[in-house]
C-alpha cells in the first residue's frame, strides 16, 4: 500500500547481492560485518544464537540485498526518497508470499550521512513501514540502543550509517512499545502489530493487547469493555 502517495522512484537506489557487494569498495565492509558479526553469536549478547537470529537463514537463501543511493544522499529529503525506494524494492522483491517473506532483508548503506539525519528520517518514516507490516531498522556509529537481553550490549552500532528494511516478526513487540515513543504512536504501532502478527504466540498477543490498553489509557481513551 502507498496510502495515496506518489509511487517511489525505484531507480533512486541500486541493489546488490552478496557477491556484488563483496566486490564493491563501499559495500564490502558492511557485507563482511553482516557475515562476521550480525550472523554470528557474541559473548555479550545475553542469549544463544546469532546477534540477529534471522540473518543466517536469510543469507543461505540468498535473500539479503545491499543498496546504495544513486545519486548519493545529500540532504534529508534525498534520504526520504531513498527510503521510499527501499520500501518499494522490499515489497517487490521475491518471495512476495509464503514463509520466507520474513527472511527478505535490504540494507541501505549511507556512507557520509550524518547519524542525526538517519535518526530523524527513521523516526519520520517508521510508522509507514509498521503500518504495512514491515520494520525499518537504524544503525550508526555509537548508537546507544541497548540489547534486549543485555543492556550493556549495543546491537545497533555500525561503523557506517544504515537503514534496513525487513518484515515485522513477533519478536518486534519490544521495539514498538519503547517508552520513548509518545502513547499515540505506541498505540498505532501495536494496532499494526496485532493486525499483521495474527500468528504470534498467545503470550505475545496478550502482551500486545496490554500495551495497547496502557497506551490508550495514557491518551484518555481506554479500550472498550
Amino acid at each position: 500500500m502507498n496510502h495515496g502517495k506518489a509511487p517511489a522512484d525505484l531507480d533512486r537506489i541500486r541493489l546488490y547481492d552478496r557477491p556484488e557487494a563483496a566486490d564493491h569498495e563501499l559495500l564490502r565492509p558492511v557485507a563482511d560485518w553482516i557475515s562476521g558479526h550480525v550472523a554470528r553469536p557474541h559473548p555479550d549478547l545475553g542469549r544463544r544464537g546469532a546477534v540477529c537470529p534471522f540473518v543466517p537463514l536469510a543469507q543461505r537463501l540468498g535473500l539479503v540485498r545491499f543498496a546504495l543511493a544513486d545519486p548519493p544522499v545529500r540532504d534529508e529529503e534525498g534520504l526520504v526518497a531513498a527510503v521510499a525506494a527501499l520500501k518499494a524494492h522490499w515489497l517487490a522483491m521475491e518471495p512476495r508470499s509464503g514463509p520466507h517473506t520474513i527472511d527478505k532483508t535490504i540494507i541501505l548503506v549511507l556512507p557520509g550521512t550524518a547519524a542525526a539525519s538517519v535518526v530523524r528520517v527513521h523516526d519520520r518514516l517508521k510508522p509507514e513501514f509498521v503500518a504495512d507490516g514491515l520494520m525499518l531498522g537504524e544503525f550508526y556509529p555509537g548508537h546507544p540502543g541497548p540489547g534486549l537481553h543485555n543492556p550493556g550490549f549495543r546491537p545497533l552500532h555500525s561503523d557506517v550509517p544504515l537503514l534496513v528494511a525487513r518484515s515485522m516478526v513477533g519478536n518486534d513487540l519490544p521495539f514498538l512499545t519503547e517508552r520513548r515513543y509518545p502513547p499515540a504512536r505506541r498505540a498505532g504501532f501495536v494496532e499494526s502489530f496485532l493486525r499483521h502478527q495474527t500468528g504470534a504466540g498467545t503470550g505475545t498477543r496478550e502482551r500486545a493487547r496490554a500495551e495497547l490498553e496502557h497506551a490508550r489509557g495514557e491518551l484518555g481513551h481506554p479500550s472498550p469493555e
